[in-house]
């Protein structure tokens, strides 16, 4: 077990909590926590599996919000931007997670604080107001029902401070939408797991941030000389900053670009290709959708810069502008087959307006329309609404029906689960879902990416330990193929430990190593932790204890609460059963043998049980876990190795 030291620097010294039933805000010390898990996700993980307590449900005043800047935001640390959102999913009762970048973070370290934690309930709407020490809840009922770009611009000119940084919810949250995002910087959207939704029901509209500090390190001449390193090795890599700062939005106009043909699941999955008239369609140069791109904006300290602002310019959609534009972008277009860039762009601007996690959107409509398709719904649903792939102005009145609640948007805001059960006639099969969660995610042909995706502790996202194949992500020495099943294991595990380190450390990956570049690895972020908060560590320390640390947390929380198993690890059925239609990988699907095969050998190099997926007493200890062995235990949700 790895030694903890002091930590001396870093952090800004504060977990500020607040319950909103009370009112009462109360202060203590960060460091007993970040000398667990280093901060970020692994405080808010610790927090939330030590405090909520079995039973309790998303929508309980009991359940806690979270929010953790990275032990490394706020400081010259390329990158370091990043803030963990972390409480109940309301998906399926278990660990929910969702990661913003931005500045708010930075501002909140500036003004004392390295997390928030929220209990209770407000009985009317309200906004949180942090001036450095002074900390206020204020009456939201001017604000509550307006969009988050309204939000935003009301706040401002009421404080009259246009350097406040502010987190908050849209209609969708407000209206309990199940896939609710948290915003910041307008456009930052934290989804998944539906914490945005979790936001309204505390009935609290807006987290509103100034802070006039700084963040001390502690050996600032080797602190100075490691972030240093740091820049010269993106310097290094300009083709990749350079991939970042064009967005995608001149990346996917290259029609041999590998993800156009492993990553695009198409009309809700009936196919995995995209036919490339319709991709052309999308990002042709003259008329798509880099025509409306204007600028890119960049978050805290980011030397790259990925954000897009679009505007668009005439059509059906004209005078819609906002940032941007990104994979999940693209893969939205295609599972909607959605070719039309001026809709594919509104969409997206849309869903930031009302508050909502694209991701879900995407997921959840798309299988609306396969359901007014195939008839399990109607017009009598749908308010008159023709539901059909391809049409941007259907998409876009559907999407309000969700957030407001109307007709059969009512249905889907409670889930799509749920919305499933209620319609029967085996429309769940058509469901595209990880552990309730709807997920846009490809399964038949990255098999390494499809792994992440289902072994997620948070639920139907690529960013907890997906990769596409070694050169975007991986060990460097690991060989393996995108489409093979062999030793996509060791490398979803290793991703998945990286991007715990960026979490906890509060570094974006597009610098680190999810992108491919591994322009900064765990050799910098172990310079990093050591000269700026004083640890003496190895990367393998950073790698074997506090990633695993951080990944175990999550997993017992999920045992603790849910009854998620082995099963639930696996792609969902439609992809393990109809294979891709057309294309170069026609006849791929996701095979359950060799999916399992994967998971055998995925549980091994983690320390858990491969018969039945649950953790080890052994792993357990051997990480200073014992407390969470002893409960685990008690609920016959541990292996006694």
């Amino acid at each position: 077990m790895v030694e903890h030291y002091r930590i001396e620097g870093c952090l800004a010294g504060k977990v500020l909590r607040v319950n909103l039933s009370t009112r009462q805000v109360l202060t203590e010390e960060t460091r007993p926590y970040a000398e667990q898990t280093l901060g970020g996700r692994g405080t808010n993980s610790f927090i939330l599996l030590q405090e909520i307590k079995p039973g309790t449900q998303w929508n309980d005043p009991d359940n806690l919000l979270c929010f953790g800047a990275g032990s490394m935001v706020g400081t010259m640390v390329p990158g370091a931007c990043r803030v963990d959102i972390s409480s109940i999913n309301v998906f399926n009762g278990g660990k929910g997670s969702a990661s913003v970048g931005g500045f708010w973070g930075a501002e909140l370290k500036y003004a004392g604080y390295d997390h928030i934690i929220i209990t209770g309930k407000s009985e009317k709407p309200v906004y949180l107001y942090i001036n450095d020490d002074q900390v206020e809840l204020r009456d939201a009922d001017f604000i509550w029902g307006k969009t988050t770009f309204e939000t935003e611009t009301i706040l401002r000119q009421e404080l009259g401070d246009e350097q406040i940084e502010i987190a908050l919810i849209g209609p969708a949250g407000e209206n309990l939408v199940r896939g609710s995002a948290i915003m910041i910087d307008a456009a930052r959207a934290a989804g998944g797991s539906g914490v945005g939704c979790i936001m309204g029901d505390k009935k609290l509209k807006a987290v509103v941030v100034r802070g006039h500090g700084r963040i001390d390190v502690h050996a600032s001449d080797r602190f100075v000389q490691a972030v240093d390193r740091c820049y010269q090795q993106l310097r290094a890599n300009q083709a990749m900053m350079l991939s970042m700062r064009q967005s995608l939005t001149e990346r996917m106009t290259d029609m041999d670009f590998e993800a156009w043909e492993t990553t695009m699941v198409v009309r809700n999955g009936q196919d995995d290709y995209w036919e490339p008239e319709r991709r052309r369609r999308l990002m042709n140069r003259e008329f798509g959708v880099p025509t409306m791109r204007r600028a890119v904006r960049a978050c805290c300290t980011c030397p790259a810069g990925c954000s897009a602002f679009m505007a668009i310019d005439s059509g059906d959609f004209k005078g819609m502008k906002g940032e941007g534009f990104w994979i999940n972008t693209v893969m939205s277009a295609s599972r909607f087959d959605l070719a039309d860039p001026a809709a594919v762009v509104a969409f997206w601007l849309k869903s930031n307006e009302l508050g909502l996690d694209t991701d879900y959107v995407a997921a959840g409509l798309a299988w609306a329309i396969e359901c007014y398709e195939k008839g399990f719904i109607t017009q009598a649903d749908t308010d008159g609404l023709e539901l059909h792939f391809g049409d941007g102005r259907v998409l876009l009145r559907l999407m309000d029906m969700l957030v407001y609640r109307r007709a059969i948007g009512d249905l889907l805001a409670n889930g799509m689960v749920e919305a499933a059960r209620k319609i029967g006639q085996g429309s769940e099969y058509y469901l595209s879902h990880v552990k309730g969660q709807p997920s846009i995610e490809p399964f038949r042909i990255p098999k390494g990416w499809g792994l992440g995706v289902a072994t997620s502790p948070v639920a139907g996202r690529h960013l907890r330990g997906s990769t596409r194949g070694p050169i975007h992500s991986g060990p460097k020495d690991l060989d393996f193929n995108i489409t093979d099943y062999k030793n996509q294991a060791r490398s979803v595990v290793w991703q998945a430990k990286t991007k715990e380190l960026e979490d906890n450390l509060g570094i974006c990956i597009y610098v680190g190593t999810w992108s491919g570049c591994h322009s900064l690895t765990p050799s910098n972020y172990t310079e990093l932790v050591n000269a700026g908060m004083g640890l003496k560590l190895t990367s393998e320390d950073l790698m074997e204890h506090y990633a695993r640390i951080g990944r175990n947390l999550e997993k017992a929380f999920n045992a603790l609460h849910t009854d998620l198993g082995r099963s639930d690890d696996l792609p969902p059925r439609r992809f393990l059963e109809e294979a891709v239609k057309s294309g170069p990988y026609k006849g791929f699907k996701a095979d359950e043998s060799q999916y399992n095969k994967m998971l055998d050998e995925y549980y091994e190099l983690w320390g858990w049980d491969k018969s039945s997926g649950l953790q080890t007493r052994r792993e357990l200890e051997k990480l200073g876990l014992g407390d969470v062995a002893y409960r685990l235990a008690q609920r016959g949700k541990l292996v006694e190795e």
